[in-house]
């Protein structure tokens, strides 16, 4: 029988109710502050242009406060407050306030120029926005590019916008000064957010507008980590364990097929085995994981301490060791790395990701 203290007590407690007075909102938390229009740089925006504090629980965000200033707020959500800076703004960190009184200071410093900063031009419109390749992959030799046109009446700066998935969210932003009008223009992209990570598989676009925002036009293509190793019709075999051990995956197709790098990065071991044939290590770009080849042919693998990008070619399959026809015998291990103290690791899902956008 529940006793009539804890039946007070669970009907009269919210289900987050964490010690502190019924129905008080959640503290806001400032991680970030980004320029969103009128940028010149990440964290530079001029005057009467808007910047955006990022976080967690600013949806109760009242007012928000720079260099002495109070901003008009244009957009206010649980993770992003967007607001516009006005005339005569000095640069600073923001401070949000809250509608219990509760502040909460940007970690990050904001810089304001001036509106004329940049300059704007009439008549600004893109004619034309394409991308080179439709897809294109993390490290690759082929990174992801757009070429485009504009019309203006004189040259002007250009901002070019990577986007992410259907929210349109802005991963990276590329400004290209003083570009003239009438004349194809090009920007590229190195697969990394504007933190420096390496981004996520998915569909992106690049939007191309004026420095200071506005109308502009743009054009998708897809991008990934990762190629699947083997550029030809395979099919697979024996994975990790198969009762004996086995350390990878082996994946069976015509003898002389490409073996190309499922991750660029720097070649640490190109040598020869009784059991494993010629095989070649490589260190991941940017994973801290060893991606280790097997059973390939003598010729055109790439020397020790060389850099490979994702989906050069670094050998071809073949039989050599102790393999029952000619097969890619492919391994992942966690770092520190191979044989120096990290583990192996399953790739068989990966792998299976990789065949099916490679």
């Amino acid at each position: 029988m529940l006793s009539v203290g804890a039946g007070v007590a669970g009907a009269g407690e919210p289900t987050n109710y964490s010690g502190g007075a019924i129905g008080t909102p959640a503290k806001p938390v400032l991680k970030d502050v980004r320029c969103s229009e009128r940028c010149l740089e990440e964290r530079t925006v001029t005057e009467t242009g808007r910047a955006e504090l990022g976080g967690k629980n600013l949806d109760g965000i009242e007012t928000v406060k720079l260099g002495g200033q109070t901003m008009k707020l244009k957009k206010v959500a649980a993770r992003t407050v967007e607001f516009v800076i006005p005339v005569g703004t000095e640069s600073g960190k923001p401070v949000a306030i809250d509608e219990s009184g509760e502040k909460e200071r940007s970690p990050v410093k904001l810089q304001v120029r001036e509106e004329s900063a940049i300059d704007e031009v009439a008549d600004f419109e893109v004619k034309r926005a394409t991308v080179k390749r439709e897809k294109t992959y993390f490290n690759s030799k082929r990174k992801s590019k757009v070429e485009y046109l504009f019309e203006s009446d004189k040259p002007t700066d250009v901002r070019i916008e990577v986007l992410k998935g259907k929210k349109q969210k802005v991963v990276d932003s590329i400004l290209q000064k003083n570009q003239k009008p009438f004349e194809t223009h090009s920007a590229s992209w190195n697969g990394l957010t504007k933190k420096g990570k390496v981004a996520k598989n998915g569909k992106y676009k690049f939007r191309v507008t004026q420095a200071s925002g506005g109308a502009g036009a743009g054009a998708g293509f897809k991008y990934y980590n990762h190629i699947f190793p083997l550029r030809g019709k395979h099919s697979y075999g024996d994975g990790l364990g198969a009762g004996r051990g086995h350390q990878g995956q082996d994946v069976f197709a015509k003898c002389g097929t490409k073996i190309v790098a499922a991750r660029g990065g720097r070649v640490q071991t190109k040598a020869s085995h009784s059991a494993a044939g010629n095989y070649l290590v490589i260190d991941g770009a940017k994973t801290g994981v060893d991606y280790v080849y097997m059973h390939m042919e003598s010729r055109g693998r790439p020397k020790e301490g060389s850099r490979v990008r994702t989906g050069e070619v670094i050998g071809y399959e073949s039989d050599t060791g102790r393999a029952t026809g000619c097969h890619l015998h492919f391994e992942l291990w966690s770092g520190p790395g191979w044989y120096e103290g990290g583990s192996v690791m399953d790739p068989t899902k990966l792998m299976k990701r990789w065949d099916r956008w490679s």
